[in-house]
């Protein structure tokens, strides 16, 4: 494999590149490349990717019956034909709000070519999740498919608000009390009610709407820090003033509340294009044909179907907490003991690991290009490392680590990385582990996010121990 070599697995690190950064690892490997050869660092990246838009649902009523023909109406609902679309936020970001007046309908048919645009519309009310991950639009019109049509093709626009991720502000010493005032930033919150009972309390907070669409969520801490169980009873809003609602499992008089406020709000218009029959697949196929077809294409690659069962692991694998996965991360990386740092990587995400770990080998002559002999000699000990250890080059192929013993060649690799450092430097030099203690780390049942140099990590539990994900 020749330096040049590298424009073949363009394709797959375009893909990876999110997993890459995750680890910090193309940053500093590109700076240090850019230092010793005096070219200029490289371009800002690209701008993060829009959500991802799927059909979930289709609904067509017909006319209805009894007095006026509205008496008796399917489903509750007026004639005409419905679409419901899921918005997936991209990794790292949160969906704060849908726009429906601004959103946009362009067209509406049936797979006769007939047009069913008769007064559509974004439906009203869009619903979004409380951690902003997801959000679930209608598309409607009043017209309904021709007769013998078997799919629907919707086309338009969503306007949207999006976050670049959240940031905790802690706010000490609450006494739960109404008119009690709080400073979140420049924006004041007030309590307006505070009823205890024997077992809960019932808090309302008053803010402005424009302040309630930042915060992401709200948690309330004891005394000792520790987490009091709580749950989001409710929110609302009447022109600007709004009010949000929380259960808290205590009695104490003074909290610690936790807003989690979204950061960098952007606006993004995000464009549509969906067909939908019986099972939401194109064409009307059933939903058996269409899930098939998906796995024939790679779809959802790397992500196992919702009701296959955790992978099998070890005694040995995974670790208590996120903090002690990321540590035990670390400390493998310094003690040159890669099988330690796979025990702690979701067992489907460990051969996406060693891409990774091979997609930075490739880089690293890059980081010789001031001078060619000590470039050509690393280029010829990873072409040794690849042939030795069995890699079916390129790093694009999807059976490149067949065969290949990871624990082995995640040795060798640690050997070339370490004979890459400066004297002085972290001996664990490029090597793609995640660097710093996990912050803000949010925990719902056995799933985990963390933030890692500023970067969103997912973490899975399988049973009572915890893994890193490549997502």
């Amino acid at each position: 494999m020749r330096m040049t070599s590298l424009s073949r697995v363009s394709s797959w690190i375009a893909g990876c590149a999110a997993g890459l950064l995750m680890f910090g690892v193309v940053d500093a490997a590109a700076q240090r490349s850019g230092q010793r050869s005096g070219r200029p660092a490289p371009p800002p990246p690209a701008p993060a990717p829009n959500p991802q838009v799927s059909v979930v649902g289709i609904r067509v009523v017909g006319v209805g019956l009894g007095a006026n023909g509205s008496e008796l109406r399917a489903f509750n609902e007026r004639p005409g034909t419905a679409i419901a679309i899921a918005i997936q936020a991209p990794t790292g970001t949160g969906i704060v709000g849908i726009d429906d007046h601004a959103s946009k309908l362009d067209a509406f048919s049936d797979d006769k070519g007939q047009s069913l645009l008769e007064e559509g519309r974004i439906g009203p009310f869009p619903k979004v999740a409380e951690d902003g991950s997801s959000a679930l639009v209608e598309v409607e019109v009043q017209a309904r498919p021709s007769s013998g049509a078997v799919s629907v093709t919707a086309q338009g626009s969503v306007t949207m608000t999006l976050a670049n991720g959240s940031k905790p502000q802690r706010i000490a010493n609450v006494r739960l009390e109404a008119t009690r005032t709080l400073k979140l930033g420049n924006a004041t919150i007030t309590i307006t009610e505070a009823k205890a009972d024997d077992e809960s309390t019932q808090l309302t907070f008053g803010l402005a709407r424009s302040v309630l669409t930042t915060i992401r969520g709200v948690r309330f801490l004891d005394a000792k820090n520790e987490a009091i169980e709580s749950h989001r009873r409710g929110s609302g809003y009447i022109n600007e003033k709004a009010e949000l609602e929380y259960e808290l499992k205590t009695k104490d008089k003074v909290v610690s509340v936790e807003f989690d406020v979204w950061q960098s709000l952007r606006s993004a218009r995000v464009p549509f294009n969906v067909q939908a029959g019986l099972g939401f697949a194109p064409g009307g196929r059933p939903a058996a044909a269409a899930a098939a077809s998906g796995a024939a294409s790679g779809q959802g690659r790397g992500e196992p179907p919702a009701d296959k069962p955790p992978p099998t692991i070890t005694a040995a694998d995974g670790a208590e907490s996120v903090d002690a996965v990321v540590k035990r991360m670390q400390t493998a990386a310094a003690a040159q003991k890669p099988a330690d740092i796979l025990s702690v990587i979701y067992p489907d995400d460990r051969v996406a690991y060693a891409r990774v770990v091979g997609m930075v080998l490739a880089f690293l002559p890059m980081s010789h290009m001031d001078d060619a002999k000590a470039g050509e000699k690393l280029q010829k000990d990873l072409d040794d490392l690849f042939a030795r250890n069995k890699l079916k080059m390129p790093l694009s192929r999807d059976d490149v680590f067949k065969d290949v013993d990871l624990p082995a060649f995640l040795a060798d690799a640690m050997k070339v990385f370490k004979s890459q450092v400066k004297k002085g430097d972290d001996p664990a030099g490029d090597f793609p582990v995640p660097k710093g203690r996990p912050q803000s780390v949010k925990i719902t049942g056995d799933s985990a996010v963390a933030q890692l140099e500023g970067k969103d990590v997912k973490f899975t539990k399988i049973g009572t121990k915890w893994f890193i994900r490549l997502e």
